[in-house]
């Protein structure tokens, strides 16, 4: 597994945790409180995969592919700064935190997954974070950012085997999965593992 970091500097509390897939109320990552406009950092060197304005659900969120068949994710973003295929290295900026999507108020949603790909099951990502990430420069290179405005009933996105993953120069193929968290309706099941709207708890 590659070295993640915290998705930003300085220190944000968690207003909602991770919680485990067969818990009542699960959670599949942790929602740090951080202002509107904070600056989203990569947590480890990888490609992005998936960066996407949604109206609902995650509502502007990026996924990017790291070594080992990791992926993390990073939701409710105000703005996103790095589209599909851009490579980034940890402590890169990739986006600034918001509201968007379901959610109640400024924070970031923030994901691990590890398996064969971006639809992987999530992993409680705080055990695995190796404080602040290493200070870089910005973005100098093509991001190829889109503004890419998906139906929140999208059917499918584009991912990574974790094979590819684990060079992170290759170019991510274009297979079709269900991604967790598209659904048109909230509570509505969703594969794999019935996963929960993130933001979607009362009172967050």
């Amino acid at each position: 597994m590659p070295t993640l970091y915290k998705p930003f500097r300085g220190s944000h509390g968690i207003s909602r945790g991770f919680t485990e897939r067969d818990h009542r109320t699960q959670h599949t990552g942790v929602d740090y409180r951080t202002p509107r406009h904070t600056p989203v950092l990569a947590s480890a060197a990888g490609v992005v995969v998936r960066s996407v304005d949604l109206t609902v659900s995650y509502g502007r969120y990026i996924i990017v592919a790291h070594s080992g068949g990791v992926f993390t994710l990073y939701a409710h973003l105000d703005k996103r700064q790095a589209g599909e295929g851009a490579r980034v290295t940890a402590g890169q900026r990739i986006g600034l935190s918001g509201s968007t999507g379901r959610s109640t108020g400024p924070h970031l949603h923030f994901e691990v997954r590890k398996g064969r790909n971006s639809s992987a099951a999530t992993v409680n990502p705080v055990p695995l974070l190796k404080g602040s990430p290493p200070t870089v420069t910005e973005l100098t290179e093509p991001t190829g950012l889109t503004e890419r405005t998906d139906a929140p009933e999208a059917a499918g996105v584009a991912v990574v085997s974790a094979a590819e993953a684990a060079d992170v120069a290759d170019e991510p193929d274009t297979r079709e999965v269900v991604e967790p968290g598209e659904t048109a309706e909230p509570g509505e099941a969703v594969e794999p593992g019935g996963v929960r709207e993130p933001g979607a708890a009362p009172g967050q």
